[in-house]
């Protein structure tokens, strides 16, 4: 693309590549709608305003027009699709944007994962944008397949598509002054930070954010969303599979906090997305919540875009990437034609676009120990257990002491008061580790 033509094209004196005629812009500068023509050269809008020239026009009749939608936080692994297809699936979508921090995969395979990923994402119609994971494994409790040490970090992070540290998971190192977290930390100068905080209050989130962390998508309540609010934190609002955060913490948005609020979902699985969708169900909901359209599409376009530091996305302006949406109910956001970088990739829902081949790599990674009967045994040495319990639409849980159920000298499970057993088994390097205990909440009556 030359600079030179459009800049040209901006100032109406050579025709666009493609111009949107009649838009009624969602403006996420300023929080308003207005009527424009788009006039659009290379992978860039030239410009906003009364522009004639095209090699293309599309009239949109005054249809809605809008940023691309940005998913500022997930983990594409948890859709369980390889990453063309997640493409497939999120784009039609709307969302042409994602942050995605590759911890889990790179908690199997380190840094191989990441690469295929990487190579991967240049191929598809959606801007991947990725984290160097900060945490692998999660802590030292855990056994992972790979690890990623502080100087593992660095050399990751000098990857162009790497834009910063991922959510520090370890919050008490961090907090404790682990020489190593704190490295990886030191490694990430300059570099936006994310957080991963549930429950840290007071002097202990005032010490972790001292470190230089700036978001946080862990906030389940009121409470602990205002206080990482107002201690300067970023607020990841979370609407996932297995996380809903958005009723506890819609009200938090106001005048005032808006700009400092963004949405994501951590993670969704690929079910959800083919039934709901992904970052547009998230503003789907929050406009239902009763929150205003365009501050709903703010908080999934332009607020993300400048936490990030993206300051050619999530707007529509020029000099600003052509990834834009158009759409013909605004309260209900209905989708009907996707562009990517001034292409039109998708159209009511269906993908327009080819995939490339999907390639057998990072297989073989499942090694496990056949475990014994006797290791999967609890013995009754008590009358109550500790039981891990469910709070449902979270992924945090509580502790729970519960009268067990014994047969023969060993805690079994209690089906009709929802209390299973629950197995973990070491699948990376077949040490034959294995954590048995109990579990409520899942409402399981028949299985393995």
């Amino acid at each position: 693309m030359s600079l030179k033509e459009l800049i040209s094209v901006a100032r109406g004196e050579i025709p666009a590549d493609l111009l949107l005629k009649n838009a009624r812009i969602v403006n996420t500068f300023i929080g308003e709608i207005e009527q424009a023509d788009v006039a659009i050269y290379g992978d860039r809008i030239a410009g906003i305003g009364d522009y004639v020239k095209a090699k293309e026009i599309i009239d949109l009749q005054g249809g809605f027009l809008a940023p691309g939608l940005i998913n500022g936080h997930t983990h594409i692994e948890s859709s369980m699709l390889h990453p063309a297809r997640y493409a497939q699936a999120v784009v039609p979508r709307g969302t042409l944007a994602v942050v995605t921090d590759l911890h889990e995969i790179a908690n199997v395979c380190g840094f191989e994962g990441i690469k295929f990923v990487t190579d991967l994402a240049r191929k598809l119609p959606l801007d991947m944008l990725f984290m160097a994971p900060s945490c692998v494994p999660a802590t030292h409790l855990e056994t992972s397949g790979a690890q990623i040490s502080s100087k593992e970090v660095k050399k990751i992070l000098a990857h162009p598509k790497i834009i910063g540290l991922g959510e520090m998971m370890n919050f008490p190192g961090v907090v404790s002054g682990d020489e190593e977290v704190l490295q990886k930390i030191g490694a990430s100068k300059g570099k936006v930070i994310d957080g991963h905080a549930p429950g840290l209050a007071g002097k202990e989130l005032n010490a972790y954010l001292s470190a230089g962390i700036r978001s946080d998508h862990e906030s389940t309540t009121l409470e602990e969303g205002k206080e990482k609010l107002r201690l300067g934190m970023y607020l990841m609002i979370r609407e996932g599979s297995s996380e809903k955060n958005l009723d506890a913490l819609l009200p938090l948005v106001t005048d005032n906090t808006y700009k400092r609020c963004f949405f994501v979902v951590d993670d969704r699985n690929c079910s959800d997305l083919l039934r709901e969708g992904d970052i547009d169900a998230v503003v789907r909901k929050a406009i239902d919540r009763g929150l205003e359209p365009v501050r709903a599409i703010q908080m999934a376009t332009i607020n993300a875009a400048e936490y990030y530091r993206l300051y050619d996305r999530g707007g529509i302006g020029p000099g600003y990437i052509a990834n834009l949406i158009t759409i013909t109910d605004l309260a209900k956001l209905e989708l009907d034609m996707v562009f990517y970088q001034g292409k039109l990739v998708a159209r009511e829902g269906k993908p327009l676009f080819t995939l490339p081949p999907v390639t057998l790599e990072l297989r073989d990674t499942v090694r496990i120990k056949p475990p014994m009967g006797k290791s999967l045994r609890i013995a009754a040495v008590d009358k109550t257990y500790p039981v891990i319990e469910i709070v449902p639409g979270q992924i945090i849980t509580k502790k729970a002491m519960e009268k067990v159920k014994v047969v023969d000298g060993a805690v079994t499970p209690d089906v009709e008061r929802d209390i299973l057993k629950l197995v973990v088994v070491e699948r990376h390097r077949a040490s034959g580790n294995i954590g048995v205990g109990l579990v409520k909440g899942f409402g399981l009556k028949k299985g393995a």
